[in-house]
């Protein structure tokens, strides 16, 4: 499938070059700084300033029925109290966009790229690569039906830490329809697997050396029921129920040697637990160029394979158990005369654990600067 993929994007790339269509350059970059009073999401607190410079730029080639992009992404984090853990990420992307159909209301997604994340000090541990590729279709039976269907790749490989290098594979059907004029229901299904790149004694169930880095470490199905509704012209709500099942159940998880990330992409993804999360999210159109939402959850996570400790260390479960509770505010205001919009966001977050080192609560503040270029 990633053979597939590359030699398709290619394709589309040599025939957008050999057209006659105009390239227009595009670019903005955010700046976002947030305080946050526990960096790490466990119970040690440690609070510093966050500021993050991201930057998209590229170039889009666009004709009536497709579209073609190439751009760099690149972001930089400095954490003021804590310097050792800043890093930066640089990626470079192409996507492409097909319209079919009457009214071009089939749309097909390509996309590909690849990056670089980069540490310093003693998290250069966490240095990585990754490449990442999708293709989705949309398509629209009726004026009040969406179907969308996806597949999407990432290689995710670790300099140092080989055996948390990996593969995933995951597949995605979504249904959207409208119930009346004002509410609109989506389902979507989700089935996702982990594929890693070595083999550890113990893990090896098929009797054959090497074997268990043919086989998936973890396998996980997710089932999501999402109902928007329209209250006003101005307010909108939507309530969304998933919940996600570890059919195999061989994550490994970072060691607490390595550090104390807790809530990270990286370290603390999705595949690491199941569980039910129920959430809703209300949106406020105040002006025509300002916004707010208020969106709040809560969501229960039991590990798979990763047992609860007491600060001792001393093992107190045989699988951690964590409810995490959250509350966010965000306000967006767009300033078209001056080119930029601004966002300012507060997050309240409340985790209830069984390990008592993940026992939190974690206020954080943000504001966000957006220019277009």
């Amino acid at each position: 499938m990633v053979k597939k993929l590359s030699i398709a994007l290619i394709m589309i790339i040599v025939f957008f070059f050999n057209q006659n269509i105009f390239a227009q350059f595009e670019a903005k970059t955010n700046i976002v700084s947030m305080y946050d009073d526990n960096v790490n999401n466990n119970s040690l607190n440690l609070k510093s300033m966050v500021s993050t410079l991201s930057i998209n730029t590229g170039y889009l080639w666009e004709s009536e029925a497709s579209a073609l992009k190439l751009f760099y992404e690149g972001s930089y984090s400095y954490f003021a109290s804590m310097t050792e853990r800043t890093n930066h990420f640089h990626s470079g992307n192409v996507e492409y966009t097909h319209l079919s159909g009457d009214e071009g209301q089939n749309i097909l997604n390509l996309g590909t790229s690849f990056g670089l994340g980069m540490n310093r000090d003693a998290y250069t541990i966490f240095n990585h690569s990754l490449f990442f590729a999708y293709i989705n279709y949309k398509y629209f039976p009726a004026e009040w039906f969406i179907n969308k269907y996806g597949y999407t790749i990432r290689v995710m490989s670790f300099s140092s830490l080989s055996d948390l290098s990996y593969t995933e594979h995951a597949l995605f059907a979504h249904t959207a329809f409208a119930v009346t004029q004002a509410t609109t229901l989506i389902l979507q299904t989700d089935l996702g697997s982990k594929f890693y790149s070595t083999t550890i004694s113990g893990e090896n169930t098929t009797g054959k050396k090497g074997m268990s880095s043919m086989m998936p470490g973890v396998t996980q199905l997710t089932g999501t029921l999402k109902i928007g509704q329209k209250i006003t012209d101005v307010t909108g709500l939507s309530l969304i129920s998933k919940y996600q099942w570890n059919i195999q159940k061989q994550l490994r998880y970072l060691s607490s040697d390595y550090g104390l990330i807790s809530d990270d992409e990286l370290f603390d993804d999705h595949y690491g637990y199941e569980g039910l999360l129920t959430s809703f999210t209300v949106t406020q159109i105040l002006t025509e160029t300002t916004s707010a939402k208020l969106s709040g959850g809560i969501q229960d996570k039991l590990y798979s394979t990763l047992p609860a400790y007491d600060l001792d260390g001393n093992l107190i479960a045989a699988q951690r158990s964590d409810v995490r509770t959250y509350l966010s505010l965000q306000v967006h205001k767009i300033f078209d005369a001056l080119g930029f919009s601004i966002k300012a966001s507060t997050d309240l977050i409340y985790n209830k654990s069984n390990d008592p080192l993940y026992n939190y609560h974690n206020n954080a503040f943000a504001l966000e600067i957006e220019v277009p270029f």
